[in-house]
């Protein structure tokens, strides 16, 4: 018959259209009520709830981005300005605030990743600092720590480097004492080195690499 009561229908009938209440979602029919969508139909658009971040689309919601899309836009590395002068690959700057050894180190440990005071580790470089702090010879040097230890009157780097350079002021290091010295530059208005007690206030230089 054209006609079945409502309350006998099943929802299987051969006709054209189903009530609401009866649609399981598997009907051939153009349009599929949003209630039943599994996000798996071959429409061209498929309902933001149902999106798993993996459909192949242009865009991808920002709440399904694990950051490994592979994005028109590369993601942007933190680089850091070198505001002294690049020597072999790494910046040195200096910095004429005075502060004791501890506290000079952790002002170069702000300035980048693995920065640290400064080791020198042959003459030309010696030369190339004693400019960057005199700005050339036109500022009279001042007292600066290296990034230099000294135990036992022998000298080590705190970034690690071999100690394989020195500059030491005739007669030093002469230390006899059980505090810690470091090692400073600039005494006596020269280029040469002496340990120092760590406490007291200098200039530092800071070094770290810098990206290629």
């Amino acid at each position: 018959m054209r006609s079945i009561p409502d309350g006998f229908r099943q929802g299987t009938e051969p006709m054209r259209s189903i009530p609401d209440g009866f649609r399981q979602g598997t009907e051939p029919v153009r349009s599929i009520p949003d209630g039943f969508r599994q996000g798996t139909e071959p429409v061209r658009s498929i309902p933001d709830g149902f999106r798993q971040g993996t459909e192949p689309v242009r865009s991808i919601p920002d709440g399904f981005r694990q950051g490994t899309e592979p994005s028109t836009s590369k993601q942007q590395t933190r680089t850091v300005s070198c505001k002294g002068e690049v020597i072999d690959g790494r910046c040195y700057e200096f910095n004429p605030t005075p502060m004791s050894f501890q506290d000079a180190e952790a002002s170069c440990r702000s300035l980048a990743p693995n920065a640290e005071l400064s080791s020198v580790t042959s003459d030309n470089l010696h030369a190339r600092l004693v400019s960057l702090v005199t700005s050339g010879g036109d500022r009279t040097p001042v007292l600066t720590w290296l990034g230099g230890r000294v135990k036992n009157q022998q000298g080590s780097w705190v970034d690690g480097s071999e100690w394989s350079y020195s500059d030491w002021m005739p007669g030093h290091p002469n230390i006899h004492t059980d505090k810690p010295v470091c090692v400073e530059m600039f005494k006596i208005d020269q280029s040469w080195w002496t340990a120092a007690d760590c406490e007291l206030k200098r200039a530092s230089i800071c070094s770290y690499p810098v990206s290629a």
